[in-house]
């Protein structure tokens, strides 16, 4: 019988006559790829355990540990307290940091499957949303499983270098992958870093998990008025967007929008570039047609010829700045077509996702709440800047502006204003600007 040992895929125990066939305690890949395949199917706890032969709290205590949190838009929200109703305090007093504060919990999640995935009602919930992912869950388990039989693989030399080198990015909100792929020489992995600071290792140089930056999550879109005279949109919906791009497959799209945060301005008129990331943006003091048009009158002269390679097709939302097409399409002075635009469809903002995931660069440094007035163009460009010496996965740790500049040059990025930051001054938070 010993013979057969290593022909034995399972550990096995003998007890006198008999051999008892041990279960691993570990959970595998397969594991876990069951687990998440039930969560994304709504299936209880127990019936995951069940299909994988594992204990039911061994499901529940996987899916608490290895599932990552997408935190709701804190930003001008309200305090999401399980003791909101109960609660004798003043509203005004109502935070988070409050000691009587209980997160909110939503049955769907803690009470059944323990994670968002495919959840019908995650892009209209407004609490934090929690993912569970097989391959992130093991890669983490396989992590921790090193990291707990070697330690920390840091000598106090190398943690003290690593902790002088992140610690000013992180302050000025830069995320880990930003921060490393602006310094290779660190040799870590963004993933490492991130379980370094959550196990406390870089603590004492003021280092934890409150320095790094909080996701800012997308809001649902109030629902709009409808209009007393709807706007004519033949020939420029999105249906006419996918059907032009797929004739002109060589023009690039510049995808248009407007950021404010309160009703009577001022506007910021934002415009990104979508083979490069590429985001520039200006002031308007009203959100008319008009004004918003008058932007592109400006560039037209500004960048001459050059004009055409960025501005021929645009894509923008159904917003009343932009409803009047033929001030963005007609020159004003000679009535020739300059720019075919399409609109997306109503409270569809997915479908220009480019602008919008700047949008959320934008609202790191200017936050829902804080006022406009005193911002200037200067500011504006400023804030452009940072945002565009951001190193992209997308882009393959490149810079917007490094792509922006091999595709269109540098001298058109210096007439719009933009200028390149160094990457360790890069500044993603509301301090860069000194306004009120």
């Amino acid at each position: 019988m010993k013979d057969l040992l290593p022909a034995i895929l399972l550990p096995v125990m003998f007890i006198g006559e008999r051999m008892t066939i041990m279960k691993a305690k570990h959970l595998t890949l397969d594991d876990r790829k069951a687990i998440q395949e039930g969560i994304e199917r709504r299936l209880s706890k127990t019936a995951i355990a069940k299909s994988i032969s594992k204990d039911p709290t061994t499901v529940a205590k996987e899916i608490k540990l290895h599932r990552t949190v997408k935190q709701r838009n804190r930003f001008n929200s309200p305090v999401m307290c399980a003791k909101l109703k109960e609660c004798k305090k003043p509203r005004k007093f109502c935070s988070e940091s409050c000691i009587d504060y209980v997160e909110q919990p939503c049955t769907m999640r803690d009470r059944s499957t323990g994670a968002c995935n495919h959840c019908e009602k995650t892009s209209r919930c407004r609490l934090d949303h929690y993912f569970y992912n097989a391959n992130t869950a093991h890669e983490a388990y396989l992590f921790h499983l090193s990291d707990s039989r070697k330690g920390v693989n840091l000598s106090e030399a190398e943690r003290s270098i690593i902790a002088q080198t992140i610690a000013k990015p992180l302050k000025a909100g830069q995320s880990l992958y930003q921060i490393l792929t602006n310094h290779p020489e660190l040799g870590i992995s963004v993933k490492s870093l991130y379980t370094y600071i959550e196990g406390g290792v870089f603590k004492e140089f003021g280092i934890d998990n409150f320095s790094l930056r909080r996701q800012v999550a997308m809001r649902e879109r109030k629902r709009l008025k409808k209009r007393r005279e709807p706007v004519n949109y033949e020939g420029h919906k999105f249906t006419d967007y996918l059907a032009f791009i797929k004739d002109n497959p060589f023009i690039p799209t510049t995808e248009m929008d407007t950021v404010y945060n309160q009703q009577e301005g001022p506007y910021i008129q934002t415009f990104s570039y979508q083979n490069t990331c590429f985001i520039n943006g200006f002031l308007h003091p009203e959100k008319t047609s008009e004004s918003m048009a008058s932007t592109l009158d400006y560039l037209q002269k500004l960048l001459g010829n050059d004009y055409f390679k960025l501005f021929s097709l645009i894509l923008t939302d159904r917003g009343t700045e932009f409803e009047k097409v033929s001030l963005f399409e007609l020159e004003a002075e000679t009535g020739k077509l300059r720019t075919n635009i399409f609109y997306c469809d109503p409270q569809t903002p997915s479908q220009k996702p480019h602008v919008e995931n700047n949008h959320n660069y934008v609202r790191n440094i200017l936050p829902n709440g804080r006022k406009f007035e005193g911002l200037t163009q200067h500011d504006l460009n400023l804030l452009f800047s940072h945002i565009n010496s951001v190193p992209r996965k997308v882009l393959g740790g490149r810079t917007p502006y490094d792509v922006f500049s091999f595709f269109y040059g540098e001298e058109i990025i210096h007439k719009m204003g933009i200028r390149r930051i160094d990457p360790d001054e890069v500044t993603l938070q509301p301090f860069l600007l000194k306004i009120e």
